[in-house]
């Protein structure tokens, strides 16, 4: 018994491909002796020659490289966020997941805050004006990009003290 060729071990499939081709060219007439083996036969032996078989591993990228690599593709993706091409969530997504920094965003913070602050004032209304006051001067101090949203029923608590001495005696009055 003779051992099995590369021709008798093709898949089937080429030599249906062959069979189907002789057909079509020559309706009618069988296929001469040994045609259907010598060109699979050739067919496969070219494809061996010429054909590199699929890598196993990814190609190295050098060390060098590497860091070049890296900031490309979080340039490319910050590029496709600008011109929409991609959502900034998808791209940090991308980023996160081959560990690099995510893309930076604008935020809109808003904030519940409880001040409790001591401030002089003649009545309620003006002491909670006063410490709303003091607030923003605050913030606009730090330099703070905050817009205040300030809720008039929100106004929570102001206990009323004792006499600021060091007050002006009657503010509001010509002397």
């Amino acid at each position: 018994m003779t051992e099995p060729t590369a021709a008798s071990q093709a898949p089937p499939m080429l030599e249906s491909v062959l069979r189907h081709a002789w057909d079509a060219f020559h309706p009618g007439q069988p296929a001469p002796l040994g045609w259907l083996t010598h060109t699979t036969t050739q067919i496969r032996a070219y494809l061996d020659e010429h054909h590199t078989a699929p890598q196993t591993q990814p190609p190295t990228v050098p060390a060098e490289s590497l860091p070049q690599l890296r900031s490309r593709v979080l340039h490319a993706l910050r590029d496709a966020v600008i011109s929409h091409d991609i959502d900034v969530d998808a791209a940090n997504q991308v980023l996160d997941a081959v560990d690099l920094p995510l893309l930076p965003r604008r935020w809109q913070v808003r904030l519940t805050l409880t001040v409790v602050t001591e401030v002089t004032s003649t009545c309620r209304e003006d002491a909670f004006d006063t410490a709303e006051t003091a607030v923003e001067t605050a913030l606009t101090g730090a330099e703070l990009e905050a817009r205040i949203e300030w809720d008039g029923r929100e106004r929570d608590n102001a206990d009323p003290g004792e006499l600021d001495v060091t007050a002006a005696e009657y503010p509001g009055l010509d002397q």
